[in-house]
């Protein structure tokens, strides 16, 4: 008898501890590694690091501000980082010359167009923007059927600014929270509605990021989710986030700064897609061999 209660004991105990690694297992920290442009879009990822909710669920989230995009694409392509804030027009470039990539959600970007006063009232204007971008697409699908447009490319987004300023240009594109720049330098804003209620800014994450680190990008998402019920009770916190963690945006901007409406981690549908790709099409020599598929992965937000 006491041999059988030393068994079950030991066997108990064997349990207990087989139990408790599993635990330690379960609660061990995943790492991800993402990289982010200084833009509106980057408020609910600080939020959520700042209240801890990556860390809630066991992710240590590494982020890194790029203010070149050219940067931020090599990083991506070197395995620097796992995954990286983008368009879904440099996503269809991208896997149609052969990089894996996917986008797993849209962020909420906010685009708006500078200019100097009364200048929307003109029918024939020269903007300033990007040549294969989503500057080029959104004045595309906002104005070709209001005005006369002479494209100006100018990739620098200060040189842009610039331009404007200085009357070298009607309007320039912008994306806030540096369109606010210009407007407390004396430019109009306007803004227009997004496409199909769709921004074309997305997260990406590499093919080997979504297959080695899959419940990491889950948690990235869960964590996302929860700032973005924050900042819908609260849009200062937007504000605020956005101030302290974008560099060179000054509290004067807090105030002023346009900001999109927050959704909580979605994709859009078929037919968006499929305008991107269509429209990427109309503005490159040779045409795209993908399809709508080949841009996302829908497994984190389904």
């Amino acid at each position: 008898m006491k041999k059988l209660i030393i068994l079950v004991s030991i066997f108990l105990l064997l349990l207990t501890s087989c139990s408790t690694e599993t635990d330690v297992s379960n609660n061990e920290m995943m790492e991800l590694n993402i990289g982010v442009m200084p833009a509106v879009d980057t408020a609910p990822i600080f939020l959520a690091k700042e209240r801890g909710y990556f860390q809630e669920l066991n992710l240590d989230l590494n982020v890194e501000i790029y203010t070149n995009a050219q940067n931020r694409q090599s990083a991506l392509q070197t395995n620097s980082i796992d995954g990286a804030m983008t368009d879904l027009i440099a996503v269809a470039t991208n896997v149609n010359n052969g990089f894996n990539i996917q986008a797993t959600m849209l962020t909420d970007g906010m685009f708006v167009l500078l200019s100097q006063k009364d200048q929307a009232n003109e029918k024939e204007l020269s903007i300033g923007m990007m040549e294969i971008s989503v500057s080029n697409f959104l004045v595309d699908h906002w104005l070709d059927d209001t005005y006369i447009i002479d494209k100006v490319y100018i990739n620098a987004i200060p040189a842009r600014l610039e331009a404007v300023l200085t009357n070298q240009l009607d309007m320039g594109l912008f994306p806030e929270p540096i369109a606010s720049v210009g407007e407390l330098k004396g430019l109009t804003k306007l803004s227009y509605e997004p496409i199909d209620g769709f921004s074309p800014d997305v997260m990406v994450f590499t093919d080997e990021a979504i297959t080695e680190k899959s419940k990491a990008i889950e948690a990235f998402h869960a964590g996302y989710n929860k700032a973005i019920e924050d900042i819908n009770s609260d849009a200062s916190l937007a504000r605020q986030t956005i101030i302290d963690n974008i560099p060179n945006v000054s509290a004067d901007l807090k105030d002023v700064i346009t900001l999109p409406t927050y959704h909580s981690a979605r994709l859009p549908d078929d037919e968006y897609l499929k305008k991107i790709i269509e429209w990427t099409n109309s503005v490159l020599d040779e045409p795209l061999t993908i399809n709508s598929k080949d841009l996302v992965d829908r497994s984190f937000v389904e």
